[in-house]
């Protein structure tokens, strides 16, 4: 689906580039005054062209819906009872992930990704790591302690965690004991 959205914005960007170049060398006169009252009259009453406009008319609306759905409200559920259903927000969760890893490991500029697979929640958390230490030992931690920590306080099964660290930043703090 993201393919077909991301040909779909290609070909409207492409449109645009070549209407907007077409005007505006109609402007500065370089094109014949005729030129566009002829391609409008050559339209009229042909419905190929009129098919190939309602075709450039679904593909833009189809490249803007994404932007005037509510992705913030996703959810997913945490418990199922007589009493209805629990769940919780893609952006709580978020938020709960962020929260932990600040407070865990020095992680800095997150950025988080959540998808919902059948086997369980894949995090992918990106974002700087400053150090001392042993980054893959430091990556693991942060796993492990993700994998844990939301399926003690949601109950969510943690498929995977991704980790892509961005960028690497060094303690400029000096130690305490340095006499």
């Amino acid at each position: 689906m993201k393919i077909i959205q991301n040909i779909f914005s290609f070909l409207i960007a492409l449109i645009l580039i070549v209407l907007t170049i077409t005007l505006s060398l109609y402007s500065f006169g370089l094109l014949s005054a005729n030129f566009i009252p002829d391609l409008i009259s050559g339209s009229y009453n042909n419905w190929q062209i009129g098919v190939v406009y309602l075709l450039f008319l679904l593909m833009a609306i189809f490249v803007i819906y994404p932007y005037f759905t509510d992705r913030q409200f996703k959810s997913t559920r945490l418990l199922s009872s007589e009493s209805g259903d629990i769940t919780i927000t893609i952006s709580a969760l978020s938020n709960l992930i962020k929260d932990r890893v600040k407070e865990k490991e020095k992680f800095e500029d997150i950025r988080i990704k959540l998808e919902e697979k059948e086997e369980g929640l894949k995090i992918i958390l990106s974002g700087k790591l400053t150090v001392p230490g042993d980054l893959p030992a430091i990556s693991e931690n942060i796993q492990h302690d993700l994998n844990n920590y939301i399926k003690q306080t949601t109950g969510i099964q943690v498929e995977k965690v991704q980790i892509r660290i961005d960028d690497v930043r060094k303690d400029s703090k000096l130690p305490e004991n340095v006499e």
